[in-house]
């Protein structure tokens, strides 16, 4: 049982991250962990002074987020007519399509490198999911409607105040937010390592990137791995029989 179990998680990490790029693959020790895990924790404290506000929130960053936010909405409301779905689609594309993102990444050999930057816009959009959480019920922000030119001064309910109310859970909208500073700082903490451990190791991983694939390995049945000739590409793939070669021809093979 406990051998299933280790084959089973073997076989999820390999899934994640068959390069073995990712931090799941990192070198970790107690004091690179704990060196993260601080300061994340600093970061989440410290979010809103400036300049580290300028990291998560700017225009390089918000843009994109605006853009997946809007166009999940729309694409939502015309792919289902569900209101609900709709609301949801918007701040659940905005927070897991760089999730999705990160495992492109991982996928391809030097695909490390422009992990970092996802990193980076993830930080961002965590931090921009727990800015209009946290105002569920102050309601202090000026709102875009998802036609991306009306808009809506404070008073206006936004996304998560549709969100939560339905589920009772309204008044958790400032634990909620804190849950998502913290992803975001985590985020942001884990792109600014990730850029220095790859640059640490560089030899390792450009050694590791002249590694076949373990996917396609894996992918590749074991017959086929017998060597193919020249030849063999000029038979019958039904007979067998040479299909032309002339050597063949004159030396009597069959």
């Amino acid at each position: 049982m406990f051998q299933k179990i280790k084959a089973l998680f073997r076989d999820f990490f390999s899934f994640i991250d068959a390069s073995r790029q990712s931090p799941l693959a990192f070198k970790w020790t107690w004091v690179s962990l704990l060196g993260v895990i601080l300061a994340s924790w600093l970061l989440f404290l410290w979010r809103d002074v400036w300049p580290l506000t300028l990291l998560f929130d700017n225009v390089f960053v918000y843009f994109p987020i605006y853009l997946v936010h809007e166009f999940s909405h729309r694409i939502a409301w015309g792919l289902t007519h569900s209101q609900t779905i709709s609301l949801w689609a918007g701040p659940m594309a905005e927070a897991l399509l760089p999730a999705v993102l990160l495992w492109l990444c991982w996928r391809i050999p030097g695909g490390r490198w422009p992990s970092v930057l996802v990193w980076y816009y993830w930080a961002g959009c965590w931090y921009s999911t727990a800015r209009y959480c946290a105002d569920a019920r102050a309601m202090n922000l000026h709102l875009t409607s998802s036609d991306m030119v009306s808009s809506s001064g404070p008073g206006t309910p936004g996304d998560w105040y549709y969100m939560l109310k339905p589920l009772g859970l309204l008044e958790w909208d400032s634990l909620f937010a804190s849950l998502f500073y913290f992803a975001a700082a985590a985020c942001m903490v884990l792109a600014f390592y990730c850029l220095w451990y790859y640059w640490e190791h560089l030899n390792d991983f450009m050694r590791q990137d002249l590694k076949p694939d373990p996917w396609r390995q894996a992918a590749v049945p074991p017959a086929s791995t017998v060597r193919i000739t020249a030849q063999d590409y000029e038979r019958d793939p039904f007979t067998g029989r040479s299909s032309g070669n002339l050597w063949d021809r004159l030396s009597g093979k069959k």
